[in-house]
């Protein structure tokens, strides 16, 4: 970006919110009696997100040479990388600019990285949909729920304790993160979610097989690229 005349800032990353981090269920008695159901972490990625030093940038930037700086990171046209998407079609993004010059860089394989990144993505989040809307779920919610009631926290499933604690202050938001996590270890649920998301992953997977081994192939081949490119600073 400094070549083509612009500013850039590398950024830490935002902290992972808990709906990526837990998608069902909070089971992780640790991570809830310090997170809560993460009120503090979506706070923390909003700060960062304003603060953000590119951010500030490109809005100072006149209509002209923000349109310029934009081409510069992201390349001039849609064009040259492209990946079948399941459940929603055909994307593309430009093999040109500075972001596509970087992937090519710590991947070597641009357009491999770029269909096998969009594609697994997109599984990634169908898996998630297809668990939480597994009738095999509905035993171990029901178990967790009679768990929690016997704790004095009547939630009928994880969805009712996300929904009151994740974006508000409340008191006893740390108890109930704490109860749910217990309770989805000794209820079985969050054994039985990871056993759907297994089976849900591997029949979603089997058409693109290809594009799961190449993304793991090309992420560990890239480790220690980028392990010399930090080092040399």
């Amino acid at each position: 970006m400094r070549k083509e005349g612009f500013s850039f800032w590398v950024t830490p990353e935002l902290p992972e919110p808990v709906e990526r981090l837990f998608p069902y269920v909070i089971d992780d008695e640790q991570w809830a009696a310090a997170n809560g159901y993460g009120r503090g972490l979506r706070e923390r990625r909003a700060a960062l997100a304003r603060d953000d030093p590119n951010r500030r940038y490109f809005a100072r930037l006149s209509t002209d040479r923000k349109a310029a700086a934009i081409t510069a990171l992201d390349g001039p046209t849609a064009e040259g990388l492209e990946a079948n998407v399941p459940g929603m079609g055909k994307v593309r993004h430009s093999d040109r600019g500075c972001a596509s010059d970087a992937q090519r860089v710590l991947y070597t394989d641009l357009r491999g990285w770029y269909r096998a990144k969009k594609v697994t993505d997109a599984l990634a989040r169908s898996v998630t949909v297809a668990v939480a809307r597994d009738p095999g779920l509905v035993p171990s919610t029901r178990q967790w729920a009679t768990c929690m009631r016997e704790r004095g926290h009547p939630y009928n499933g994880p969805q009712e304790t996300r929904d009151r604690f994740a974006h508000r202050r409340e008191a006893g938001e740390f108890t109930t993160a704490q109860a749910e996590a217990t309770c989805a270890q000794s209820s079985g649920l969050a054994s039985k979610v990871q056993e759907l998301s297994r089976a849900h992953r591997q029949k979603l997977g089997s058409p693109h097989r290809k594009e799961v081994e190449d993304r793991a192939v090309l992420e560990h081949a890239a480790l220690s690229r980028a392990r010399d490119i930090v080092r040399g600073g």
